[in-house]
Formats: structure tokens, sequence, C-alpha cells
């Protein structure tokens, strides 16, 4: 054992190896924020969502023509496979990654069940917004 000697280890300065990470702190905020986190254009699109489905839930039974034409508007809108303008059913789902086929096949198998005698008047859920608002509310105080 004599003869062996000790590799040598390269000294460290501690001032060069620990300096503070500028980004680390980026990083976690950007790793830990909320799933739920929309850009504006995305708030916009979902409220425009939202607003369409409450049309089609709401007025579905309407008795006056202002009812029935908001109706039939929403349900056009929603059964739309086109995507070429911006706020297009298609366009909107896919910007808030959902998918339109199973929303517009659930809206579609609503309303059938709706039609049959002796379903009960209501929407599938609240509405979205007064969720929403509960949430946000909890947050905030």
């Amino acid at each position: 054992m004599q003869g062996l000697t000790r590799a040598r280890l390269p000294s460290v300065h501690a001032g060069v190896s620990f300096e503070a990470d500028i980004l680390a702190s980026f990083q976690y905020s950007k790793a830990n924020q909320r799933r739920d986190h929309f850009f504006p254009e995305q708030k916009l699109m979902f409220a425009v969502l939202t607003d369409a489905i409450e049309c089609f839930q709401k007025y579905i039974a309407g008795t006056n023509r202002r009812s029935r034409n908001l109706f039939r508007e929403a349900e056009r809108w929603i059964l739309s496979h086109e995507k070429d303008w911006p706020f297009s059913f298609e366009h909107i789902c896919d910007a808030l990654h959902l998918s339109p086929s199973y929303l517009r096949v659930g809206l579609l198998r609503w309303r059938a069940n709706h039609d049959t005698p002796n379903y009960p008047n209501s929407r599938i859920r609240e509405p979205l917004r007064y969720q929403y608002r509960l949430r946000n509310s909890r947050i905030s105080i």
C-alpha cells in the first residue's frame, strides 16, 4: 500500500461551483404553476363555447321566436365541421384540447333524451360560468 499514492482531487473553489442559478426560480415557478391557466385568447374561446352550450340547453324548448333562433344558431354552430375560421366549434375545441366529436355526441345524446316524454327539464349540469365564479371566489377569500 505504500507504493500507491492517493489520487489528487482537483481543487474546488466554493465561489465558482456553487453560484446561484439564475433560471432556477423561473423553472420552479413554471413547473408548479396552476394547470388550468388559460391565455386571454383561450378564455375568450372558452366563453364562446360555454355560451353556445348554455344556449343549446336553455332554449331547446323555446316558445318564442328569439329562443328558437338562439337554439338553432347554437345547434348549427355545434354541428358544423368547419375549421376555416378561428371561432368555429372545431377550432375552439382543438385550441382548448377538447374532443369536438365527444362533446358533440354528448350534446346530441342529451338532446335525444330531452325529447323523450317525462324527461326532467334540466341541463346537464349547472352553467359553467356559475361554477367558475364559485371556484374563483374561494381562491380570493
